[in-house]
């Protein structure tokens, strides 16, 4: 971005910065799903049910942010740089937020729900990617 000089490569690195948090979130959420796929069936569905509701929310967060029909034409030139800065917070929020299930809980936290312990997380993923 620093290098970028015209909108039109501000806003093709907004992009990538979208696409890049975007592949960070999938790569997070295939990692939870492998370390808990031993776990619990319900925690899977119930992961699914989430993100699908997280992506529907996204969808009417960015219509409540932009909400007129004609986007650039109503935002102007730098809509797509705008647009896609705002929904990079978003998917960075929803990273950190599942962080929590890759993360795993440590001994005695007795209110960690379907947060399994670290320990187990680090043995089933220490292969993924490899």
């Amino acid at each position: 971005m620093a290098n970028a000089q015209t909108q039109l490569e501000i806003n093709q690195c907004a992009g990538i910065n979208l696409l890049t948090a975007r592949r960070t979130l999938e790569s997070m959420l295939e990692k939870i799903r492998h370390a808990y796929k031993s776990a619990s069936p319900e925690f899977l569905t119930k992961l699914d049910v989430s993100q699908k509701a997280w992506e529907e929310s996204v969808k009417a967060n960015m219509e409540l942010k932009y909400p007129l029909e004609d986007k650039c034409l109503q935002y102007g030139s730098v809509y797509p740089m705008c647009a896609s800065g705002f929904e990079s917070r978003l998917v960075l929020a929803r990273i950190e937020f599942l962080r929590e299930w890759l993360n795993g809980h440590e001994d005695g936290d007795i209110c960690s729900g379907s947060i399994i312990h670290s320990y187990s997380i680090q043995r089933d993923c220490s292969n993924i990617g490899k």
